[in-house]
């Protein structure tokens, strides 16, 4: 754990260097429904939940893994490849890395060519829900353990694991909040991730479970801003512009709700916004007041249990088939706790 605290300090002095209120680098995050199913070894159990004080796994070879991310250009993958590298580090493990620049193809390119140089387990975070399925199919077909993970894809109970969050949780989690905050009434606008992304329809379906205990609530705007700060912030302009009357703005991840915090800063309106990640820019929002809360996807969890159940698979132990890390709620009583990790 004290190596995580090092890491996530080292982190902070890169990503902290333009201080509280600048812009991220674009988020992405989370998956959906539960991904337990057919598929795993007969080492697999039951679901869990982890958290991030784990001790690391030792590897008992010198083994090869890929790992296939979404986009380097995203403050989340970002943060997972400097936990899951410096892991491998630590173990002897050679890591290869992919960046999959957010196409579908280019990731089924880079696992045919993780399979062809033989490595022992592959990684990856799907950029594609459908269009990713393939390599879980592939991996298997080459008798390489396959763990998804942060995203899920429509196959994913045949993959060997998967490690993650259930972002209906997040979905249900920011509604509530947001509700609550409006006194169970109002219009409210939906900035989504990218249609059919697993973080997307899970998001959205925690949102609408919500809304549905709410009929004096109404969804009046919805549409996507693909994870996309400058988009966001013109699909709010936009609305803003049109005077169709917004009492709150749910945001799919914390880059889209800074760029709709923009545009609603840019117009001289204060409406509530909330978002999800708990990247450092939505944190000092938080802490400003300017956002009004954040759910906490936590980027380093994952990446630990990433590693852990990779090394459990391919030293022949027990691991744990489905593996969820928690998402908290961040707001202004407690975000001085998250920020301290920057």
């Amino acid at each position: 754990m004290k190596k995580l605290v090092t890491l996530l300090l080292t982190l902070a002095m890169v990503f902290s260097l333009a201080g509280c209120g600048a812009a991220g680098a674009t988020g992405e995050t989370g998956d959906t429904a539960d991904p337990a199913g057919e598929g795993g070894s007969n080492n697999a159990v039951t679901t869990v939940k982890t958290d991030t004080d784990t001790e690391m796994v030792e590897a008992q070879d010198e083994y090869t893994i890929a790992m296939i991310y979404q986009d380097l250009s995203q403050e989340f993958n970002i943060y997972f490849q400097e936990v899951l590298s410096t892991r491998c580090k630590e173990a002897g493990i050679t890591l290869v890395e992919f960046d999959g620049k957010s196409d579908t193809e280019t990731q089924l390119n880079q696992c045919e060519n993780a399979i062809s140089s033989g490595v022992d387990a592959l990684l990856f975070i799907p950029f594609d829900k459908d269009g990713a399925a393939p390599i879980i199919d592939n991996c298997n077909e080459a008798g390489i353990p396959v763990i998804c993970c942060n995203n899920i894809t429509s196959n994913v109970d045949a993959a060997t694991a998967y490690v993650g969050a259930n972002d209906i949780e997040a979905g249900i989690m920011e509604t509530e909040y947001i509700v609550e905050l409006i006194d169970g009434k109002g219009n409210i606008a939906v900035v989504e991730g990218p249609f059919g992304h697993s973080a997307q329809v899970a998001r959205q379906e925690g949102l609408e479970q919500v809304l549905a205990e709410y009929p004096e609530c109404e969804i009046v705007l919805d549409d996507t801003a693909n994870w996309n700060r400058d988009e966001a912030m013109e699909l709010v302009e936009n609305w803003l512009a049109g005077g169709t009357q917004i009492d709150a703005i749910i945001c799919h991840n914390d880059i889209m709700a800074m760029g709709a915090l923009q545009a609603c800063q840019d117009s001289g309106l204060e409406i509530p916004i909330i978002g999800i990640d708990a990247t450092y820019d939505a944190l000092c929002a938080v802490k400003e007041g300017t956002l009004s809360a954040d759910v906490y996807q936590d980027v380093y969890g994952q990446a630990e249990e990433a590693f852990n159940v990779c090394m459990r698979i391919l030293n022949g132990e027990e691991y744990e088939k489905t593996n969820y890390v928690p998402f908290k709620l961040i707001t202004q009583e407690n975000v001085d706790e998250y920020l301290a990790n920057f």
